[in-house]
């Protein structure tokens, strides 16, 4: 059985065992492995980045924290990793912290050992306070797979954490920035801040904004990024863009515990926008995995039908006229709901039931272990609610407006304003339990889907 905190201590001989330490500790520990420098193994750059470099590697699943001072608590309480004991007095050997109070920025998005880097650095500096702006809003939607970002508010409490649980006794007082400078330039007596070597040049407007402000120049502290691979995104560091990708195909959030009967099928939703690849993904489920597949977009048109229920509503909703012997005028109902998003709000309500109705019925009759209710409108009808698990399809939007141009033949306005009535992305990822991108090829959106379909059935059966 594993431990849930770990101690390991460095000093200039086993420091050279690091890569077989830090494997030990993935088998020992199941949370924490907190690192100390013994006085003798003096603190670098270039080790802080190793220690995180290699424990990305060798005990990813363990959150590493490589303390500046005292350990909290006793460390007799910690399972001890190698041989090697933290030295009485430790930290009155520590070198004194250079600055009172530092600053930094990011996004800080699943937090990882590239961001720990720069904390850490931080950490190491200063003596009482350390300054994080969290950016949020404007300032994340350029990023690759933004709308998977955490909500700013756990960012910014898992920066807290880390960084109080490593600086000793330094605050950390991080806040959600929405413009490229925040408390930067704010704070008069702030007196380093801490950038990476991509992000120099947001140093240098911070310094000159402060020179216009009658403000002191801050010292710039850069650190060099830790090293990593992502192929699909083209990246050369360890970033946050890549582990959202690495999420997608997994389950973000648990399912919901819905009552299914004795060898009734599991039943999840699919959504996604216009031109999300929604169909080819709910395509690729029914051909690849033998999943049935329900197509509500398809299955709407039924209940259209001479004499239907949903023809008596919407006749008594938005008047006879628009119902000619039992048919809906489809052209004199659009010119009542197209162009107003209100009336198209009343209809859509009117189908939305009568669609499920059927869809549900189809999924009595099924004899699959799985059936998938495709719907571009699931989460705003929210069918969600009643179903054990919501898989989202997504592009940026962006992508969406090219995709709709090249296949609909219409102007980027056009596609523009026909994806305005939809909800956001955003709002469709925060109601769902898997994500789904794609943006890349067939193969890379197949492997999510294959990731996806291989958890769940580990669930279900």
């Amino acid at each position: 059985m594993s431990s849930k905190y770990g101690l390991l201590v460095l000093n200039s001989k086993n420091v050279q065992k690091l890569k077989q330490l830090l494997t030990s500790a993935a088998a020992a520990l199941s949370s924490k492995l907190y690192v100390r420098l013994n006085p003798d193994e003096p603190r670098t750059d270039e080790l802080v980045s190793k220690i995180y470099l290699t424990s990305a590697s060798s005990c990813p699943k363990l959150d590493v924290r490589l303390v500046v001072s005292e350990i909290r608590g006793n460390p007799e309480n910690y399972v001890l990793i190698g041989e090697e004991k933290l030295l009485e007095n430790a930290e009155k050997l520590a070198a004194a912290k250079k600055y009172k109070k530092v600053v930094l920025g990011g996004t800080f998005d699943r937090l990882h050992n590239g961001h720990k880097v720069l904390l850490n650095k931080a950490a190491e500096l200063a003596s009482d306070v350390i300054v994080v702006g969290v950016t949020d809003k404007d300032m994340i939607i350029k990023k690759s797979l933004f709308e998977m970002i955490e909500p700013v508010e756990f960012r910014i409490k898992k920066v807290v954490d880390f960084v109080e649980d490593i600086s000793g006794t330094a605050k950390c007082l991080a806040e959600p920035i929405i413009d490229p400078f925040g408390p930067s330039t704010r704070i008069k007596d702030l007196e380093a801040i801490v950038v990476s070597r991509e992000t120099i040049k947001g140093a240098d407007a911070v310094n000159k904004k402060r020179n216009e402000q009658g403000m002191s120049q801050l010292d710039v502290i850069i650190v060099e990024l830790v090293e990593g691979s992502d192929e699909i995104l083209k990246e050369t560091k360890i970033s946050s863009s890549s582990r959202r990708r690495e999420d997608l195909g997994h389950l973000l959030r648990p399912a919901r515990a819905v009552p299914r009967e004795t060898g009734a099928p599991y039943i999840i939703g699919l959504a996604g926008g216009i031109a999300s690849g929604k169909s080819h993904i709910g395509k690729y489920l029914r051909e690849t995995h033998n999943f049935d597949v329900i197509d509500c977009d398809k299955l709407a048109h039924t209940c259209y039908e001479r004499g239907s229920s949903l023809n008596r509503k919407i006749g008594e909703h938005f008047g006879g006229d628009v119902v000619v012997d039992g048919v809906v005028d489809r052209r004199k109902l659009g010119t009542i709901v197209f162009s107003d998003k209100v009336k198209l709000r009343e209809l859509s309500e009117l189908v939305w039931p009568e669609v499920k109705e059927k869809a549900m019925e189809i999924v009595k009759k099924s004899t699959a272990k799985v059936v998938v209710i495709e719907a571009a409108a699931l989460i705003e009808a929210g069918w969600h609610k009643t179903l054990a698990e919501t898989w989202t399809v997504f592009v940026p939007a962006d992508e969406a407006v090219r995709r709709v141009v090249a296949r609909d033949n219409l102007t980027e306005d056009q596609a523009k304003d026909r994806m305005s009535s939809q909800i956001s992305n955003k709002e469709r990822l925060d109601n769902s339990n898997v994500a789904l991108c794609s943006l890349w090829a067939y193969e890379e959106t197949h492997a999510q889907v294959d990731r996806a379909v291989e958890e769940l059935m580990k669930r279900i059966l």
